[in-house]
């Protein structure tokens, strides 16, 4: 049901057409805010109502809409390529997990189901996954798992989700290549954040950023 109510120094890789942000990390807090696929709407998270919770605003800000309404924190809206639902992460089973919605509220959906957490949903290019990161296998790995739809199997006991890294570090904060082939993300494998590139199976990881400082939160160029 929709509720209408009245965080440096940037590079530029071309060849990858990546754009990559260097910066000192953050504390774990809501996302920056991202837009629909059709631009008319900007989902975010706010604490405006006493705890996080998932918002759409129009551009100009005149029209703010709650989208859920727990007790427990929902943050991280992802918006799906056609602009009809949107990824999160919610607190309200005592962990994080990945839950999906229809872009007004409804049809709220839970996608992923263990007693660790799974963060930061981005939907493929072409709507059919859903990349996250997990702490279900000791520590911070990178996955997917089909997004929902017609032609898709989501199992919520995990047995659709895939494993992409296997390493004893942290890897977080996946993105897509605009043609859905390849995944970009931060690793600290290296003993400081640096940022990686990989096939969209896990194969090929490469590191193109390779220097001391720590490299973060990188996004792919459209």
């Amino acid at each position: 049901m929709r509720i209408t109510l009245p965080c440096f120094r940037a590079s530029t890789l071309s060849v990858l057409s990546l754009v990559l942000v260097a910066v000192s990390l953050p504390a774990c807090g809501s996302p920056a805010p991202g837009p629909s696929s059709s631009g008319g709407e900007i989902a975010f998270a706010s604490n405006r109502d006493g705890n996080d919770e998932i918002y759409v605003t129009s551009l100009d800000g005149s029209s703010v809409t709650r989208l859920t309404n727990n007790t427990a924190d929902d943050r991280s809206p992802s918006w799906s390529p056609d602009g009809k639902k949107i990824a999160f992460r919610s607190y309200r089973d005592g962990n994080w997990e990945i839950y999906t919605m229809n872009a007004d509220g409804s049809g709220q959906t839970r996608l992923t189901n263990n007693s660790f957490h799974d963060r930061s949903p981005a939907w493929s290019p072409d709507g059919k996954q859903i990349a996250f990161r997990s702490d279900r296998d000791g520590n911070w790995e990178i996955y997917v798992m089909p997004a929902p739809g017609p032609q898709a199997q989501v199992q919520a006991d995990g047995s659709a989700q895939t494993r992409l890294t296997k390493n004893s570090s942290d890897d977080r904060t996946p993105a897509w290549s605009p043609d859905g082939k390849q995944i970009v993300f931060r690793s600290k494998r290296v003993g400081n954040w640096e940022i990686y590139v990989m096939n969209a199976d896990g194969t090929g990881e490469k590191d193109i950023s390779n220097n001391p400082a720590d490299d973060s939160f990188p996004d792919w160029q459209p």
